[in-house]
């Protein structure tokens, strides 16, 4: 639809069809006051505090034309009621008024009806410094109240509308902004209003109360201060505050946030604009998950373990303990007798650094970014090598767009990812989700594809088949190998035979595969059930998407969602056995992490060092490996099992305490500030092993050099050992980074695909906003969200985009050789859930949203057995048997059981064979 021109206020404005006279307005920076509106909200007219005058061109009855006055301009017809400016939509030569004496009797009017019961407590409240009405009231509002103070309406207060949001009932407007985003963006329809007249107030509907994981989002979008948090109430006021931008690393969204430090304390938690990542929401596992930096059980100084206790030590006691013992492990043994695992939490300077010890000075490649639990999967290279291309933004993709979700439950394992999605089937986008089980996503979805248990890599090749019969290999356009076993392949297997193998019809399968072809952009989505099949599904996951032209160019290609925050950049950075950083294939290949516990592969490794994990809490074999080691360092911010059994504990920094970049799902790279000091003597995980490596590089250096360099430094000129001096300055200043930057600046200098991402270049990206933001916006948003002062990011190239020689395969590989049997019939399906086990949870209001461990089984499996909800159960599997309660679940399929994974008391790796296991219950 062509542009529409309209003049507000006598100033000319052109703007696209549809837009509201609202955003038309600020367009041209003038103010129209709101309370009810919100630019990521439908309109509702529901506070009438933006009514204007509009009038428009007058229009011949019997000709149907303009009627024009004698000057030659259209006559204007004013309307006779003032109109509301969110829900009125521009037209063609329209004219607003925005500042008359009619106008401005209206909002002064609906300004003093707001006030007549709000309470005057600006001083204790949240919002005050930061508030929509405070603002209008100054710009907008009456001076004098005609109402008495005697007749204000008084409620209870606070009513907890869950454990995390309070509302104040005399502060609420009934806006309905947190009904309406709860409706529209969460899809969570939990809230609601009660009673009429002045009893109207907002209630939960659900059970438990306020049952959402965005729920911290109202309080941010909320105009009045009517909804509070209690992680924040009355801790603080707004001008206090120091943000600090970070990067949240509890999931591989990535998300913006600001950390609202006081006096080196978190305050609050809130959302940065990014509208490439989390647009302007966070969801409630950053909000509210946070409080494990300012723990008390924090490590604060080094620990040593002496007559079979730790004790504290200094750093340089504990930093050449680790050097002088490595090295004497190494000579004794060589690099492959040191493994080493770091958590794909932390950032990409430490990752990198972390392999950069082991494999330049250690030399060795037994290393990895996860613990070796029976249930991971093997190293997912898609994202990097064919995941969405440079340019992608979920946000702008609609109509033209076609989103395959495979095996993935996005609000569990990445949640803001479940509104992005959803929000491209609201714009006009194909969203196909496909599963073993419901999600929320599916309520969103355009067509829902349910595959049976077992049927999940024919699903895809069924996919695979319609897109090869509809176009053949004539979409390939990236570099590829293994074509013609895939064609042997597809040539073998017909329509029919993927259809009855997975329970999808030929009809859907057919209709998903023309969907996602026909799209002018196609991105396919997986999560925990789609990689729990194996690699065999997401490489027929990859041929898809280059079968189907949908690989290598922006807005289209594969997204993985791995577990943890920065697990793309830890594959980027090498934290793997088998290839080094940018994916380089390494000559010789180390040990994962499941080949470092020797009940598992039979290796026994005199040294470990372990950064950020806790393998010994859930792994027996990775205790008794350890227990087994000569020498442990743990690198930590807390004493965990792990640690309690290492010879050298290292106190580690929070990602609040140092700064860092993260690399998202998509490969964004971000920068993360630091936000507060260390706790204690904490310190970077790079600078850990920044000291480990200096101290090494020390070490190396022969007595003849040392004793030349030492009269090089007092100006005596000695030949001797100058060769050795050469080669210890060389050793030496592999390790001279002054701050996580230097280290950022090699990091692009050597890694492929990162060249140029410095922080310089991060900080030169842009705020990252989409509101067309004007220096009056404070007026109308005041408090939502913080503006992006730090730069949106930059999207590492895919190594389909590189110029390289790579060529992917689309080979086909085996079916998993895992499949049920009489006397294991069942599936064990383990659960990604947001509020899980994770330690890093403690102390901070989500614990109690942790749920207990269940197990959840389908009504047919249940009636077969005669179980019912609670009964105590046995799951037995070819390694072991764990007892938890039944939960009988009405839409999950026959054949399946489900346990949630990752929690305290649910010992999975107990019954768990493989990422896919078959048991038995026992009752």
């Amino acid at each position: 639809m062509p542009d529409i021109t309209l003049t507000v206020d006598g100033v000319t404005v052109t703007v696209p069809a549809g837009t509201n006279i609202v955003d038309a307005a600020r367009v041209v920076n003038t103010a129209i006051p709101v309370f009810c509106y919100h630019p990521r909200l439908k309109p509702a007219g529901m506070c009438r505090m933006c009514l204007v005058q509009v009038g428009t061109p007058r229009i011949d009855p019997s000709t149907r034309q303009v009627v024009l006055g004698e000057d030659g301009r259209p006559v204007i017809a004013m309307m006779p009621k003032l109109q509301t400016g969110c829900t009125t939509p521009v037209s063609e030569g329209m004219v607003v008024k925005t500042v008359t004496d009619e106008v401005k009797a209206a909002q002064r009017g609906v300004l003093e009806f707001l006030l007549t019961s709000h309470p005057l407590d600006c001083p204790v409240c949240d919002k005050g410094g930061e508030c929509p009405l405070q603002n209008l009231t100054m710009g907008w509002g009456p001076g004098v109240s005609r109402f008495d103070y005697n007749d204000k309406v008084h409620f209870e207060k606070p009513v907890a509308l869950g454990d995390l949001i309070y509302l104040d009932r005399e502060r609420c407007i009934l806006c309905a902004r947190c009904v309406r985003f709860q409706d529209e963006v969460a899809d969570d329809q939990v809230l609601g209003f009660d009673n009429r007249g002045r009893n109207w107030m907002i209630i939960s509907k659900s059970d438990p109360p306020f049952d959402s994981k965005f729920s911290g989002n109202t309080t941010d979008i909320c105009p009045v201060g009517a909804l509070t948090s209690s992680d924040f109430r009355f801790k603080a006021r707004v001008w206090e505050l120091q943000s600090k931008p970070v990067v949240c690393t509890l999931c591989p969204v990535g998300c913006n946030i600001s950390l609202d430090m006081r006096h080196d304390k978190l305050m609050r938690v809130m959302p940065r604009e990014n509208a490439a990542v989390n647009d302007i929401w966070i969801c409630d596992k950053g909000r509210f998950g946070h409080r494990f930096i300012e723990s008390a059980e924090r490590l604060t100084t080094p620990l040593v373990r002496r007559g079979g206790r730790l004790e504290p030590a200094s750093w340089a006691e504990a930093t050449a303990l680790v050097a002088g013992k490595l090295a004497a492990i190494q000579a004794k043994a060589g690099g492959a007798a040191i493994g080493g695992l770091a958590s794909p939490r932390l950032s990409n300077e430490d990752l990198y650094a972390f392999q950069k010890l082991f494999r330049e000075q250690l030399g060795s490649n037994n290393l990895d970014h996860s613990i070796g639990a029976p249930g991971e999967t093997a190293a997912d290279d898609l994202g990097g090598t064919l995941g969405v291309g440079r340019g992608t933004n979920l946000m702008e993709l609609g109509k033209g767009a076609a989103v395959l979700v495979v095996g993935a439950d996005p609000e569990e394992e990445a949640p803001v990812y479940m509104l992005r999605l959803r929000g491209i089937a609201q714009r006009g986008g194909a969203l196909m989700v496909a599963g073993l089980r419901p999600t929320k996503l599916e309520r969103s979805a355009t067509s829902r594809l349910r595959y049976r248990a077992g049927g999940e890599l024919m699903f895809v090749r069924g996919l695979l088949k319609a897109v090869y019969e509809a176009t053949g290999t004539t979409r390939l356009a990236v570099r590829n190998s293994g074509l013609d076993e895939l064609r042997a392949m597809l040539n073998k297997l017909s329509l029919a035979d993927a259809s009855a193998a997975c329970g999808v019809s030929e009809q859907d399968l057919r209709a998903t595969a023309k969907a996602f072809l026909e799209a002018d952009h196609g991105i396919i989505v997986y999560g925990a059930e789609a990689r729990s099949v194996g690699p065999a599904l997401t490489q027929d996951l990859a041929a898809l998407a280059m079968l189907a032209g949908k690989a290598g160019r922006a807005n289209s290609g594969l997204i993985a969602l791995l577990p943890g925050g920065n697990s793309r950049g830890a594959l980027d950075m090498g934290l793997r056995p088998d290839a080094r950083p940018g994916y380089a294939v390494s000559a010789s290949r180390g040990l994962g992490a499941r080949e470092m516990w020797p009940a598992a592969s039979g290796h026994h490794l005199r040294a470990l060092w372990i950064a950020g994990l806790d393998p010994a809490a859930s792994l027996p074999a990775a205790r008794a490996a350890i227990d087994a080691a000569e020498f442990v360092v743990v690198q930590d911010m807390f004493l965990s099992a792990t640690a309690q059994l290492a010879d050298v504990v290292l106190p580690a920094a929070s990602v609040a305490e140092r700064e860092g970049t993260y690399t998202n799902a998509e490969r964004r790279v971000q920068r993360s500030r630091q936000a507060a000091h260390p706790v204690g003597e904490s310190r970077p995980d790079w600078k850990i092993v920044q000291g480990v490596g200096q101290a090494l590089a020390e070490m190396t250096i022969t007595k003849d050099a040392r004793s030349a360099r030492d009269a090089n430094a007092k100006g005596a000129k000695s030949a001797k050992g100058a060769k050795d001096v050469a080669v210890a300055v060389a050793d030496a200043s592999r390790w001279d980074y002054l701050t996580a930057g230097d280290l950022a600046a090699e990091i692009a200098a050597r890694v492929p695909g990162y060249a140029g991402i410095t922080y310089a270049a991060l900080a030169a990206t842009g705020s990252g906003g989409t509101w067309g933001r004007q220096a009056n916006e404070a007026i109308y948003y005041d408090g939502t969200n913080y503006e992006n002062s730090e730069g949106v990011g930059i999207q590492c190239p895919s190594l389909a985009e590189q110029a390289t020689k790579t060529a992917f395969s689309l080979a086909p590989r085996p079916a998993p050789a895992t499949a049920a049997t009489a006397e294991r019939p069942l599936l064990l399906l383990a659960q990604p859930l947001a509020y899980d086990g994770d330690p890093l949870l403690r102390g901070g209001k989500l614990a109690a949203h942790v749920p207990a461990a269940y197990v959840a089984l389908s009504q047919d499996d249940a009636a077969r057995q005669n179980i019912r909800a609670g009964d105590m159960l046995r799951l037995v599997s070819s390694a072991g048997e764990l007892s938890l309660p039944a939960r009988v679940v009405a839409d999950l399929p026959q054949g399946v059981v489900l346990v949630p994974a990752n929690l305290p008391d649910a010992d999975l790796a107990a019954v768990q064979t493989g990422p896919r296991t078959y048991v038995m219950i026992v009752t």
